[in-house]
C-alpha cells in the first residue's frame, strides 16, 4: 500500500462517495475506485460496501481509517519538521470570515504562498456548515472567525484581535445621539442578522437572551456588505464593525446606536484541530504576523 491509496481511502470514507472523493482529489472516478480495490486486495478484506445507494465503510474499513489518518498526519509532520517547510505539498484549505477577506487576507495569501510554494491554497469566504466538524474531519485545515465562549474541546485557539462592532442604522432613523438603546428597544427594530452559522449572530442572540428579550423582526443575510447596504437603504438595523465602516459613519450614511448594556468587542481567532499536522502551527505563526488589530476602512467613498 502507499500514501496515495490511503489518502484516497480517507476521502472516500469522509465523503461517502467515489465521485465526490475524485472531485476533491482532482482525480478520475476510475482512479479512485482502482486505488480502493488495490487496498482491498492487498489487505484481503472489504473496506467499502458498494451494495447500497450511498457507499458505506465496513468495520474493517473503519479500523483502517484510524490508522490511515494517523499516517497522514505523521507524513505531514515529517515533511514540515524534518524536511524544508517549502516542500509541503497538497492543499491548504482555509475558511475565513468576510471581514478578514475584505481587509488583510491578500497579505496573508501572499505570505503563505512564499512559505509553502509547493502547496495549493484554497479559500472559503464566509462559513458554510459546521466549521468545527469540518476542521475535525480534515476538510479544512484552519478557520479564522469570531469566537464565542466557552471554547470547544479538541480545538486550539490563537487569538488575533478584538474588533468593536455596533448596531448601525440609516440616518433616517431619528433618535437623540445621547440615547442608549436597551436590548428590548433594539429587539423591536427590523434586524438584519448574518446566517445561522455566524458566530456574530450567535453573540447577538446571546446578548438578547441574557437580557430576557427576543427579536421580533429578523432578516437573515449571508454577507456583511449586503447587510450594510440594506442598512444604508433604511431597511433595518445591523451589527457591523465600527472601524471598517468609519467612512459611512463619518459621511452620515449610517449612524451608530449606542446600547446599554454595551456590546463587548468581538474576538477573532485562528482555530484548528488539536490533531492537526505540525505545519498548521507554521500557518498560525504567519497569520499572527499578518493579522491587524484594526481592519482597513471600507473602500466605499
Amino acid at each position: 500500500m502507499n500514501i496515495q491509496q490511503l489518502e484516497t481511502f480517507i476521502w472516500v470514507a469522509r465523503l461517502k462517495s467515489f465521485t465526490k472523493a475524485a472531485s476533491w482529489l482532482n482525480a478520475t472516478q476510475s482512479t479512485v475506485s482502482m486505488r480502493i480495490s488495490e487496498l482491498e486486495r492487498e489487505l484481503g478484506v472489504q473496506l467499502v460496501d458498494r451494495s447500497q445507494r450511498q457507499i458505506q465503510i465496513t468495520g474493517k474499513g473503519l479500523d483502517l481509517l484510524i490508522y490511515a489518518e494517523k499516517i497522514q498526519i505523521l507524513v505531514a509532520n515529517i515533511r514540515s519538521q524534518v524536511g524544508d517547510p517549502k516542500m509541503v505539498t497538497g492543499t491548504i484549505r482555509l475558511a475565513v470570515a468576510e471581514l478578514i477577506a475584505l481587509t488583510w487576507l491578500p497579505d496573508l495569501v501572499s505570505r503563505l504562498s512564499g512559505h509553502f510554494p509547493n502547496a495549493k491554497i484554497e479559500l472559503e469566504v464566509g462559513l458554510r456548515g459546521n466549521s468545527y466538524a469540518r476542521l475535525k474531519s480534515g476538510e479544512l485545515q484552519l478557520c479564522i472567525l469570531p469566537t464565542a465562549a466557552p471554547a470547544k474541546p479538541d480545538f486550539q485557539y490563537s487569538q488575533l484581535c478584538d474588533i468593536q462592532f455596533r448596531f448601525m442604522a440609516s440616518p433616517d432613523y431619528k433618535h437623540s445621539p445621547s440615547h442608549r438603546f436597551t436590548p428590548a428597544e433594539i429587539s423591536d427594530m427590523p434586524l438584519i442578522l448574518l446566517g445561522p452559522n455566524s458566530v456574530v449572530a450567535e453573540l447577538q442572540y446571546n446578548w438578547f437572551d441574557q437580557n430576557g428579550v427576543h427579536p421580533k423582526n429578523v432578516t437573515q443575510s449571508n454577507s456583511m456588505e449586503i447587510s450594510a447596504g440594506l442598512v444604508r437603504s433604511g431597511l433595518g438595523v445591523s451589527f457591523l464593525p465600527e472601524e471598517y465602516y468609519k467612512r459611512d459613519l463619518d459621511a452620515g450614511r449610517m449612524v451608530p446606536l449606542e446600547t446599554v448594556p454595551p456590546m463587548p468587542p468581538v474576538s477573532f481567532s485562528a482555530i484548528f484541530s488539536t490533531e492537526s499536522p505540525l505545519y498548521v502551527h507554521n500557518i498560525v505563526e504567519v497569520i499572527n504576523e499578518v493579522a491587524q488589530p484594526q481592519p482597513q476602512t471600507s473602500t466605499l467613498p
